[in-house]
């Protein structure tokens, strides 16, 4: 089941005389999931480049990883051997977008909220001064009490809506590791549904056509 909450009060609209700033959108939908992201590299990697996406580590300690070491890190759930990023207490990893972007689907593991020294993994989208907060996703539904199994625990966070941006800083605000993994350009619901009207509307068109030359033909 997907849970979706506009994280502002007010909806912005497309004007004619010129384009207003859409309020963000968090779509969860739980795990498990094995995204595949960082299935390309091995465990120890803070510097690199990934496609069009260049990742550093900017403070304390965050790496790709496999598997789950107890007291440090744990796979988020289904994941099993394939490699993810985590974020050690008091880091942040940076991802930084050769062009601009408007979304970010992340594969959130063992999501912590408050639940034991302050509040825990957070994401903060450099445009705007945009944070999201493990706290934030268990009022959308999620549970926060940082385990690596369990689908309410691991979740896909899909974040829309947004003002171009190009930076991402993964950060780790509490005690547990922050394990995550991105999406990979999934259409989003509201574009399966255009698409499906589209496919339907086409649909339609060809019975009209077949009812048309069925009756000529009679």
């Amino acid at each position: 089941m997907r849970k979706t909450l506009v994280t502002t009060t007010g909806l912005a609209w497309l004007a004619l005389g010129g384009v207003a700033s859409a309020a963000p959108m968090i779509t969860l939908s739980p795990g498990p999931a094995d995204p595949q992201y960082f299935a390309s590299l091995a465990a120890g990697e803070s510097d690199f480049t990934l496609g069009d996406v260049t990742w550093s580590l900017v403070s304390g300690s965050a790496s790709t990883e496999k598997g789950s070491v107890a007291g440090q890190y744990a796979a988020p759930w289904g994941m099993g051997d394939t490699t993810y990023m985590s974020v050690q207490k008091g880091g942040t990893e940076q991802a930084t977008w050769a062009t601009p972007q408007t979304r970010l689907s992340i594969y959130w593991g063992s999501i912590d909220a408050m639940n034991v020294d302050g509040i825990l993994n957070q994401v903060s989208i450099t445009i705007d001064g945009y944070t999201l907060t493990g706290s934030d996703l268990v009022t959308l539904g999620a549970i926060g009490n940082g385990s690596q199994s369990g689908p309410a625990n691991n979740e896909w966070v899909t974040i829309t809506g947004l003002s171009p941006f190009t930076t991402v800083d993964f950060h780790d605000a509490g005690k547990n590791a922050f394990e995550f993994s991105l999406g990979s350009g999934v259409p989003e619901p509201s574009t399966w549904a255009m698409m499906a009207i589209g496919f339907a509307g086409l649909g339609y068109a060809g019975f009209r056509r077949n009812s048309k030359v069925r009756a000529v033909a009679v």
